[in-house]
């Protein structure tokens, strides 16, 4: 895992020519009584205490060290979403000789723990690394294999985010994916809609009236529609955003939610006939994956997101506060 801040853009496709050219869970409802657990409900506990916790994300550490050193092993680190994106970050790093090997040197910690009830259980950890003051956030989940990182975000102190709701226990109420509750939009509706949102290029208004602009919601329809316009009409794109089937949520003190979700993206240009104009990805990054070449037919891209976002109580749009973006691969003919 090596999240970094990512700015509102796509891997730009860049075309030339003689034309002119006119970018998860199954649980009990927590928003019975009001949101707490009934008085004659069984006393719970949290899916690990704060000791385990502290020896899973050690662990992690220990083993990410390794992975970063010998340049394979996340599997036993990560698992899913997490670890597609840091496999797909670490060779596209080896491809453009900016692979680090430095240890995460984790400074300071904190976790907030769900109370049992999840399945598969799950917890937050979050952590500062030596020589930052961004807050890197890490979903535990446990798997067959053990616990691993699923999912991850990185947060600082210009971003909003809402405080994590505990109850006397100190355990927080992790949320299911597909009940709205007290919240303006369910979890899933909100993911949803915030990736129809970047398929239609901003033209869903369903997703319009749900997900609030911004950085990666509204800037990014932009960029996909400036990409599209770039074309000059004679290469035809379509934009499939997939929605992945996990989503963690947590309950804000305000009310409202926390989630973790991603999307898997597949995005597909197909010359015209007749089309005098040839594609290109000019970034250093883009032009590894593509090898440098230039496209005259068609071009595949593939990639991946993971998002963080929060949900208002009541009413109100979904804000995305950010997101992790890794490229998968460029291809074409």
């Amino acid at each position: 895992m090596n999240i970094r801040h990512s700015a509102p853009v796509l891997a730009i496709l860049v075309l030339s020519g003689v034309a002119a050219c006119g970018g998860g869970s199954t649980q009990q409802s927590p928003w019975a009584a009001g949101g707490r657990a009934a008085s004659t409900a069984p006393a719970q506990q949290g899916v690990v205490t704060a000791a385990e916790a502290k020896g899973i994300l050690g662990r992690y550490e220990k083993l990410a060290d390794q992975a970063k050193l010998q340049g394979k092993g996340w599997e036993a680190a990560e698992a899913g979403l997490s670890l597609r994106q840091t496999k797909a970050d670490e060779r596209l790093n080896g491809m453009i000789g900016n692979r680090s090997t430095n240890p995460m040197e984790i400074r300071k910690t904190r976790f907030t723990i769900p109370r049992s009830g999840a399945n598969p259980p799950w917890f937050l950890a979050e952590f500062t690394q030596k020589g930052s003051k961004s807050w890197t956030q890490a979903i535990f989940q446990k798997t067959p294999q053990g616990w691993r990182v699923v999912a991850s975000s990185l947060t600082d102190s210009t971003m909003k985010v809402p405080t994590i709701a505990k109850d006397r226990d100190g355990l927080a109420t992790a949320l299911p994916a597909d009940e709205r509750g007290t919240l303006a939009i369910s979890p899933r509706q909100a993911a949803q809609s915030h990736v129809r949102l970047i398929a239609t290029a901003g033209a869903d208004p369903q997703a319009r009236q749900t997900i609030a602009p911004g950085k990666f919601t509204t800037e990014t329809a932009n960029a996909v529609l400036d990409e599209r316009k770039g074309m000059g009409g004679q290469w035809n794109v379509r934009y499939q955003p997939k929605l992945v089937p996990e989503i963690f949520a947590l309950k804000t003190s305000a009310g409202g939610a926390l989630i973790w979700y991603g999307a898997l993206q597949g995005d597909s240009f197909i010359a015209r006939s007749g089309s005098t104009l040839t594609a290109s990805f000019p970034g250093r990054e883009t032009a590894a994956l593509s090898h440098g070449e230039t496209f005259k037919k068609r071009v595949k891209r593939n990639s991946v997101t993971s998002y963080l976002a929060v949900i208002p109580p009541s009413r109100g749009k979904a804000r995305v506060i950010n997101q992790w973006f890794s490229l998968l691969s460029i291809t074409g003919s």
